[in-house]
């Protein structure tokens, strides 16, 4: 009879312990299987947060007569790791076709100015990013947005101004440029400023426009500030050294990564606590399913005697174990991801808050089972040396007189 034949008669004539040894693989891997899929989860978690949050170092130069240009910046975007370049610019201009907010009566020049703020993405490095404005309708200016101007509200109701509409500001040597009006923002806090502010430093007399633009009211071609944002928020102190080698002493250079810092710590937390877990299920696992089999084996060694004794090759009765335990533990894999993919709505409302910052999708992936089965079939195969070598290396004959006496 086959190793296979008589692997298979066994597990049909011991049920109770076929029973017994699959409940508890079955538990070891769905616990293996649990382990990685939160582990899997929180790192696809981290690489999402990296793209998103989008670690910066915000640039500013140290005086304005050494702007950064335009040849700079593309020489930054060839550097490693960076994804983008956010150039921002600012400075004080005449509205042409339209009255400034001011409640003062002083009869200063930044009385009569506003205040021009340049961005390519105004979603990044902003009062909106940081949620101190919020648009209230229309678009922002991004990368692939409509060129033009986001202006505040109390501004726009002031001088009959809608979306659509054109807009005119000018510089004290007569340049002038028209921008289109594709947003109106609110901050929530124009009431509160004191009315002797003059209208260059009020909230309302904010106008954002795009760098083209912007460009274009002023002779000079570069910026005094820049934000480059990584890709791998680890690799920031690199970006740091290489930028200030490119620059020298021309500029002063400010991580921006608090947000992803601060959003990163639940993960590394979970990290710790689950490999914890996962450690002590490796151990315990490998500790129960020896003795299980250890204690069995006790009452199998007459027939492995027996075996041996009629000419059957050691390496035939290994393979029969093992194929015994094979069955076992494929029938316990097919379990544990039945019991993985009902419980993945469960772990994720134990591991994560309703309304958490940070969203953490536990699902069954093909990599999280075959990394269950490497680590469980490794558990089994360790479980049967142990139980079965000692067996193995004794003479049958010896057995065979312990079991007679």
């Amino acid at each position: 009879m086959k190793f296979y034949q008589l692997a298979f008669r066994y597990l049909c004539r011991k049920k109770s312990k076929t029973f017994i040894l699959l409940l508890a693989l079955l538990f070891i891997n769905s616990m293996i299987l649990s382990s990685y899929m939160i582990l899997h989860a929180t790192e696809d978690s981290r690489i999402t947060m990296q793209e998103k949050m989008g670690t910066k170092a915000a640039l500013e130069v140290k005086e304005n007569s050494q702007i950064i240009t335009e040849n700079e910046i593309r020489a930054i975007q060839d550097l490693d790791g960076v994804i983008y370049v956010n150039r921002l610019a600012s400075n004080s201009v005449y509205p042409a076709d339209f009255n400034p907010i001011t409640n003062s009566d002083s009869e200063e020049e930044n009385n009569s100015k506003v205040t021009l703020l340049s961005y390519d993405d105004l979603e990044r490095d902003s009062a909106f990013s940081d949620l101190r404005y919020r648009l209230m309708k229309g678009t922002m200016i991004t990368e692939g947005s409509e060129k033009g101007a986001v202006i505040n509200y109390v501004l726009a109701d002031a001088n009959g101004l809608e979306i659509g509409d054109e807009m005119k500001v000018g510089t004290e040597n007569g340049s002038v440029i028209s921008v289109k009006i594709i947003g109106v923002f609110v901050a929530g806090s124009e009431r509160n400023q004191m009315d002797t502010l003059p209208a260059v430093n009020r909230i309302e007399n904010q106008i954002f426009i795009d760098n083209e633009s912007y460009m274009g009211l002023f002779d000079h071609t570069g910026y005094p500030k820049i934000a480059v944002y990584t890709k791998n928020p680890d690799q920031i102190d690199i970006l740091i050294r290489e930028l200030e080698d490119f620059f020298g002493d021309r500029v002063k250079i400010a991580t921006a990564d608090m947000l992803y810092r601060q959003l990163e710590a639940p993960l590394n937390r979970i990290v710790r606590v689950i490999k914890l877990m996962l450690l002590f299920t490796l151990a315990a696992g490998a500790t129960i399913t020896s003795l299980l089999l250890c204690m069995w084996m006790r009452s199998r060694k007459r027939e492995i005697a027996v075996f041996i004794s009629m000419g059957k090759r050691k390496t035939d009765i290994f393979v029969q174990v093992f194929m015994e335990m094979a069955v076992v533990f494929c029938l316990s894999v097919l379990g544990a991801c039945v019991i993985g993919s009902g419980m993945t709505g469960m772990m994720k409302k134990l591991l994560m808050e309703e309304n958490a910052a940070v969203f953490l999708s536990v699902f069954l992936q093909v990599r999280d089972i075959a990394t269950m089965f490497f680590a469980g079939g490794c558990i089994a195969v360790i479980a049967v040396c142990i139980s079965l070598l000692p067996i193995l290396r004794t003479n049958p004959k010896n057995i065979l007189s312990k079991m007679e006496g």
